[in-house]
C-alpha cells in the first residue's frame, strides 16, 4: 500500500497537467478567433452574413406573392 500513494499522486498530478496544457491550447485559439474577428471589422470589411450580396439598406419587397419577405 505504501506504493500506491506516491505512484497515484504522480497520475493526478500527470492529468492535471495534461489538462492545463489542454486548457492553454483552446484560450490560446479563442484569442487568435477573436483577433481575426477584430481585423476583419477593423479593416473595412466588417463581417458579411452568407448570402448577403447587397450594400445598400434600403428594404424592398420582393414580388406580390411574397407577401412577408423582404429584401
Amino acid at each position: 500500500m505504501g506504493l500506491a500513494t506516491p505512484l497515484l499522486v504522480g497520475v493526478v498530478a500527470a492529468g492535471a497537467t495534461v489538462a492545463v496544457l489542454a486548457g492553454t491550447v483552446v484560450l490560446v485559439l479563442m484569442l487568435v478567433a477573436l483577433a481575426g474577428v477584430a481585423y476583419r471589422g477593423l479593416r473595412g470589411d466588417g463581417i458579411r452574413w452568407p448570402g448577403d450580396e447587397r450594400d445598400d439598406d434600403e428594404v424592398r419587397r420582393a414580388s406580390d406573392d411574397e407577401e412577408w419577405k423582404y429584401y
